[in-house]
This record gives structure tokens, C-alpha cells and sequence, in this order.
């Protein structure tokens, strides 16, 4: 009779320790799944930043759409792991979204370095987001192509037009060689660019062409300037007005 007592008792045991090792085991479940539903937001709320910043740099519904897309196929996932009160909302949110962009709210120039950093920034990170969302086959190959070159296109364009303004306004303040940094940021960028696309051999001879002129330009205003200080020392007929001059140049001689 003791035996068969130790014995249930160690049943018993043996239960409670089973039952709490499967509860254990499910709490510790449900923790990973909290955790993956949590990056998983994550990395949604991350895709709308980037998808909020390519909005305002480029008017291009197709790249947003993509972008978008992929934010709720995330929020779709987690709901398939973890079932949210907010994931209706939330993709509802996306949607109206793809349709809230306009061209008036897309900025037309970066003013200096730190605006342009921030958007090739922004641009890199969309591109890596659409190489990803090819990879999960959101978008097809011909699509992620068009869409990766219209943002190089386009950033390619904000750094050219930003250089060659700051160039214009180094040459307006009389600084021709910070202008001429500057023109030439924006012609390597063209020239080292693989994007071919017309206009684009004109773009650098225009930009060398204002070089050219901003120093001839220079030139011009230093040989003006020597040209009157001649004319303050001599009259009419080209005779020096100061003795001590003619006696200068009678020594040079």
C-alpha cells in the first residue's frame, strides 16, 4: 500500500512539473510571438517614414503604391501571427494614403550639403525597401528597375540643380573658386552617373560653359580696373600727368 502511495505521489509530482514545464513553454511562445509581432510593426512604422520622406522628394504614385503595399503586407503578417484590434485601422490608413500625395507638397530644390545627405539617404533606404519587396514578389523585376531608376534619375537631378545654384551664388558674391567646386560637383555627378537620358551631354557643356565665363568674367574685371588706373595717370594724348612718372619710365627704358 506505501508503495503504490509513493508511487501516485510521485505521479502527482511528475504532473504538476509537466503541466508547469507546458505552461512555462506556452508563455514563453506567446512572448516570441509578442516580439516578432512588435519588429514586425516596427519595420512597418519604418517603411511609412521612408514611404512619408520619397513622398516629398519625388511625385511618383507607382513608388509610393510599392511602398505602401509592402507596409501592409507587414501589418498583414503580424495580424497572421498575432491578432491586433489596430490592424484594420492601420491599413486603412495605408490606403488613403497612396491616394494623399500631390506635386505641390514635393519639394523642388535641395538648398545645401545637409538636405542633400538627408535625401540620398532616403532614397538609398526606398531603393533597398523595393529590392525587398521584389524579393517577397510585391512588385515584378521590370518594375523595381523603373522605379530604382526614376529615384536616381531624380536625386541625380535635386544634386545638380543644388550645386549649380550654390556655384551661381559663389560666382554672384565674386568667389570664383568656391563657384568652380561647385560646378564641378555637379558635372562629375553627371558624368559619373550610368544614367543615360537626353539633355545630358548639354547639362555638362552648359555647366563648363559657365565656368568659362564666370573666370573670363574675372579676367575682364581685372583688366577694366587696370585699364582706368592707366587712364587716371595719363590726359587726353596718352602723356603721363606726373613728372615722377615720366621720370619712372624714363628709367625703366
Amino acid at each position: 500500500m506505501s508503495y503504490i502511495l509513493i508511487i501516485i505521489i510521485i505521479l502527482a509530482v511528475m504532473g504538476v512539473l509537466l503541466f508547469a514545464h507546458r505552461v512555462s513553454q506556452k508563455d514563453k511562445l506567446n512572448r516570441q510571438i509578442k516580439s516578432q509581432a512588435k519588429r514586425m510593426l516596427h519595420r512597418a512604422d519604418e517603411i511609412w517614414e521612408i514611404a512619408e520622406g520619397t513622398a516629398g522628394l519625388i511625385y511618383s504614385p507607382d513608388i509610393l503604391e510599392a511602398l505602401m503595399d509592402y507596409y501592409i503586407y507587414q501589418i498583414r503578417r503580424r495580424e497572421e501571427m498575432l491578432s491586433c484590434d489596430d490592424t484594420a485601422d492601420l491599413i486603412h490608413g495605408a490606403e488613403e494614403f497612396k491616394n494623399k500625395q500631390s506635386k505641390d507638397t514635393v519639394k523642388s530644390e535641395l538648398k545645401n550639403d545637409q538636405e542633400i545627405n538627408s535625401a540620398k539617404r532616403v532614397f538609398s533606404r526606398t531603393s533597398k525597401i523595393l529590392r525587398t519587396a521584389l524579393d517577397k514578389k510585391l512588385i515584378s523585376g521590370q518594375s523595381c528597375v523603373s522605379m530604382r531608376n526614376a529615384l536616381k534619375r531624380r536625386i541625380l537631378d535635386l544634386q545638380v540643380d543644388a550645386y549649380e545654384r550654390l556655384g551661381d551664388a559663389a560666382g554672384g558674391r565674386g568667389d570664383p573658386a568656391i563657384a568652380t567646386n561647385y560646378y564641378k560637383f555637379a558635372k562629375k555627378l553627371l558624368i559619373e552617373s550610368d544614367l543615360k537620358f537626353e539633355g545630358k551631354n548639354q547639362r555638362v557643356r552648359d555647366i563648363t560653359h559657365k565656368t568659362q565665363t564666370l573666370f573670363g568674367n574675372t579676367v575682364e574685371d581685372q583688366l577694366s580696373r587696370g585699364l582706368l588706373k592707366e587712364d587716371d595717370k595719363t590726359d587726353e594724348h596718352g602723356i603721363p600727368k606726373s613728372v615722377d612718372a615720366m621720370q619712372g619710365n624714363k628709367k625703366n627704358f
